[in-house]
């Protein structure tokens, strides 16, 4: 008998169309209830859009009841599991009307859901979708750690696995690219220096700070190298104020990047980038970082980030303890030269592909998704 699944996220993240992907693959039924305005999934059977609204006004008291009404109530009965990507506290009040329609309910926690969240009852109501899920999926040991430290209250059982990268296996068939062309895809310069700042409009990527910093480089320096903004996703708002910041600072080479773009896309993108700057304040395991470093590319970013197990390994990854030390930790990669390359890059990459590869995850997704 065929599976049936219910997905329950943001229907424009690429890690959720791409499990939904990997799933429909196998012949499995998806429904999905999209939290944003995503454009229908052709790999879901009955998809539905839903944007909340916060707080206790009468507009809101009347979305809640209208996702009851309207969202859960019109989805089947019997899903053999309900997969809850991200843990939005606003779901809390609706789990026991899911639970009601599958065998079970897997939370997968991405980070930012757990790490970022700090009002007490957001986390009151998180707590609520944690003890009555039947599994809660980490992408890394570390975090999973972590919350079994802190949330000794919780019994549910702890599981980790990770997403795996389509972006591995494009940047495998590009091999014998041509770096000029792939430059010139995306307007890029060959002959400078690329710098990767975060990887979408997201200030908590620190976008800001860094202009900042980099404003402040002397003319030989900022003639070596040319910076990209992935603006295709994140609000309009952050857009504006990093396209401000930029505008404000006339000695800078850059280019701003706003479209979604696709695995294949974003293959070339990490093959032609020299450094990738990650100094978020929190972060599982990176797909972005994970891709730059595959294709050969230099990773900058914050030692309080759980990146052991990857550090033994001596990678192209360059630590530092404090996010204000971006610019001179810049400096010293741009004044020695750092330019993408496979040289000493074996190990690393054979660790990402057995980490990441969905051919190595997807047994273990299949084991926790489906095993009674």
């Amino acid at each position: 008998m065929m599976k049936k699944m219910l997905v329950i996220g943001d229907g424009n993240s690429v890690f959720v169309k791409d499990f939904i992907h990997q799933y429909s693959k196998q012949g499995v039924i998806i429904d999905l209830i999209s939290l944003g305005k995503a454009e229908k999934n052709q790999a879901v059977k009955v998809q539905k859009n839903f944007q909340f609204k916060s707080g206790f006004g009468l507009s809101s008291i009347k979305n809640f009841f209208n996702f009851r009404n309207s969202i859960i109530e019109q989805m089947d009965n019997d899903y053999d599991v309900v997969v809850i990507h991200f843990i939005y506290f606003f779901l809390a009040p609706h789990i026991f009307k899911l639970k009601n329609k599958t065998k079970k309910i897997v939370s997968v926690v991405w980070g930012s859901d757990y790490y970022r969240v700090n009002s007490g009852l957001k986390i009151f109501l998180q707590d609520i979708i944690y003890k009555n899920s039947h599994s809660i999926v980490f992408t890394n040991p570390k975090t999973k750690e972590v919350f079994a430290q802190t949330k000794k209250h919780i019994h549910t059982q702890l599981e980790v696995a990770r997403f795996g990268l389509p972006v591995l296996d494009e940047i495998e068939q590009l091999k014998e690219h041509n770096y000029i062309e792939l430059c010139n895809d995306f307007n890029l310069p060959n002959n400078k220096i690329k710098i990767m700042v975060g990887y979408n409009a997201n200030l908590a990527h620190e976008q800001l700070l860094i202009i900042d910093q980099v404003s402040n480089f002397n003319e030989n320096l900022l003639d070596k190298i040319h910076l990209i903004f992935l603006l295709g996703y994140g609000s309009s708002e952050s857009k504006l104020l990093i396209e401000q910041a930029l505008t404000k600072n006339k000695h800078i080479n850059y280019t701003i990047l706003e479209e979604f773009y696709d695995f294949h896309e974003v293959a070339k993108l990490r093959l032609i980038t020299d450094i990738l700057i990650n100094i978020q304040p929190t972060d599982q395991f990176s797909g972005s970082m994970q891709e730059t470093l595959y294709a050969g590319g230099w990773i900058l970013t914050g030692a309080w980030l759980p990146y052991e197990m990857l550090m033994k390994l001596e990678p192209k990854i360059i630590l530092m303890k404090d996010k204000n030390e971006v610019g001179k930790k810049l400096t010293l990669l741009i004044e020695n030269n750092a330019k993408s390359s496979l040289e000493n890059t074996e190990e690393v990459k054979g660790y990402i592909k057995t980490e990441s590869s969905w051919e190595n995850n997807i047994s273990i997704w299949n084991k926790i998704v489906f095993s009674d």
